[in-house]
This record gives structure tokens, sequence and C-alpha cells, in this order.
């Protein structure tokens, strides 16, 4: 199943609220990550976390587009003597938008991961001797 959740999943059980256009575009995107990240495994193994994981990286994407889109910042501190103004980025010095969202993807990932095996760097090897 590709890509990892549907629009009626999504808003029936993962409760989500973003449009059918912007949320087929995330998860998929979502779901390639996901297929990245589990090294393919998501293809063979897909428990229902899988499903809530692509929905939830999908939202995550949608928000900070918009937020990259708008040039929303949060004001960190002012100074009104020489007029220095800095913004509250979550964005590390020289980072993209694509790596924040790539960092905080696989945050989310982790979170509903961690117990399916699917994040898992074992090799398996079948052969005989």
């Amino acid at each position: 199943m590709f890509p990892y959740a549907d629009y009626e999943f999504y808003t029936k059980k993962a409760h989500g609220n973003l449009g059918k256009e912007v949320f087929e575009a995330e998860v998929l995107e979502a779901s390639f990550f996901l297929r990245y990240l589990t090294l393919g495994k998501s293809d063979k193994v897909q428990p229902e976390a899988l499903q809530y994981v692509a929905c939830a990286i999908a939202d995550m994407y949608a928000a900070e587009k918009d937020r990259h889109k708008s040039g929303a910042n949060r004001k960190k501190s002012e100074n009104n003597d020489g007029y220095s103004v800095s913004y509250a980025t979550e964005l590390k010095d020289g980072e993209s938008i694509e790596g924040l969202m790539s960092r905080k993807a696989l945050a989310i990932a982790r979170k509903y991961l961690v117990g399916t095996g699917l994040l898992s760097r074992k090799v398996r090897c079948s052969y005989d001797h």
C-alpha cells in the first residue's frame, strides 16, 4: 500500500484537518521519506503505526511549508536603543528548510515506530554454508 495512508484514514482515525489535495501531496512525500528511513522494510511490514506516522509527518510538512511561505517568525528579543531585533527559529545555522523538515520527520518517526522493528539497521543474511 503506497502511499502509506489514505485520506479516509487521515480524517477518520488520525483526526487530520488538511484538505484532500494538500494531504495527498504531503503524505506521498512522507511515505517516500519513511521508505528511505526504513530501508524499504515499510513496503513489506505495515503496522497501523506506519499509517499514523505518515499522517503526522504530512501534517508537519504542510505546517512547515506554510510557516516558511508566510515568513512567520517569533520575536526572540528586541533592543530599541540601537534597534536590534532577533527572531527565534528552529533552523540551525546554514540549515535549509528541507533539512529542518527531515530532522523533524525523523523525530516523529522514532516516536511512532520505535517498537515496530522498522527502524532497525540489522542486516539479515540467509545463505547456506
